[in-house]
């Protein structure tokens, strides 16, 4: 696998897009060209169009792509957020501009997914009280936008769980947070999550069972998914 080849991997997960063809459709970059790009890992084969079309798509100048290319830089890091429709940026024709290469704040919608706590060894999920929108944690990957999706850091691992607020009477059994009031605290858990009519039955990773009634259920978030991807919990 080519350095151009592997960023471009990597790169895809850091703005959202799964596949190849994702890239392909969201860029407008046609799949067999995107196929043939991979191939002999090079930008030979796309026009100049395409390639600021590709740039754009991955949130990238397209000049830093280019010396990527070339050999000339070896990475371009995922804090490097580039937006061509960015109001203040220079032209295209304008990239020996300095500003061309400042870093724009990026607007709180697209910061990522919001890292707002943790999951402890034992399974509890405990909120991150200091946890504020323009100076939390995010991971660069967003599973979606709205105020229901956030993520939880898995204490010791390295990866977080990304969870999506569901009302608790369309959730049944899977992996999830649970989180309960019972009068004077409340409490959270994650893990392997069963409901029945009458209590909430929770298997957490150290194995412990924990059973908590229906009633006191405030929320529940049902995983959607883990970044980095690739780490195993």
């Amino acid at each position: 696998m080519s350095k151009l080849t592997e960023w471009l991997d990597h790169r895809m997960d850091v703005v959202g897009l799964n596949r190849w063809k994702d890239l392909s459709e969201f860029s407008g970059v046609p799949y067999g060209t995107i196929r043939e790009m991979n191939t002999c890992g090079s930008l030979d084969v796309l026009s100049r169009s395409e390639r600021r079309l590709l740039a754009a798509s991955l949130r990238v100048p397209l000049r830093k792509l280019e010396l990527m290319d070339s050999g000339e830089i070896d990475w371009i890091e995922d804090k490097n957020i580039y937006d061509v429709a960015t109001e203040g940026r220079p032209a295209p024709w304008q990239e020996s501009d300095p500003a061309y290469w400042v870093p724009k704040e990026t607007k709180p919608e697209d910061r990522g997914t919001p890292v707002i706590g943790s999951i402890r060894a034992n399974g509890a999920a405990e909120p991150d009280e200091a946890w504020q929108e323009d100076s939390g944690r995010h991971i660069p990957q967003r599973f979606g936008k709205g105020k229901d999706i956030y993520g939880l850091e898995l204490e010791g691992v390295g990866q977080s769980v990304v969870l999506r607020n569901v009302p608790p009477w369309e959730f049944r059994e899977g992996s999830a947070a649970v989180y309960c009031w019972n009068g004077w605290e409340s409490r959270g858990w994650f893990g392997h999550v069963r409901i029945t009519p009458i209590k909430v039955i929770v298997l957490t990773p150290d194995g412990q069972r924990h059973e908590l009634d229906t009633v006191n259920i405030v929320r529940i978030g049902t995983i959607i998914g883990r970044w980095p991807a690739q780490s195993i919990a």
